[in-house]
């Protein structure tokens, strides 16, 4: 396979700026690396907030698990204010691994038009 496939390959299955960093493109790359990691954080701490919310409720109520009950639960928690910062995040990853695949496609290709330096 070419370096410009793999990169894309780590891009596009590792995570956004892998394939920068196979490229040798380290700021780009752990620029994407941390924007992504912010945005998985932001959503897995919405995630754990609102189970925890779920939860506690349940747990009021003290009645039986009923999964239809939980669904309503999770869907009147999931309208909260805090879901706006969960969608910026997913959208804010949805654009980092897109990047991420353009990019290390674009840089990839460009490595290999380059002529070779005489060593």
């Amino acid at each position: 396979m070419s370096r410009s496939t793999n990169a894309v390959l780590l891009s596009a299955l590792v995570l956004p700026g892998a394939g920068q960093l196979y490229l040798k493109h380290h700021g780009r790359g752990f620029a994407l690396i941390g924007v992504s990691l912010a945005c998985l954080w932001i959503l897995v701490d919405r995630a754990m907030q609102l189970a925890s919310t779920v939860l506690d409720q349940l747990t009021a109520e003290g009645g039986a698990v009923d999964p239809a009950h939980i669904t309503e639960l999770v869907a009147q928690a999931s309208n909260a204010p805090a879901s706006t910062l969960a969608t910026i995040a997913t959208l804010g990853l949805a654009g980092c691994w897109l990047v991420g695949i353009v990019d290390a496609y674009r840089l990839g290709k460009a490595e290999s038009t380059q002529p070779q330096g005489k060593g």
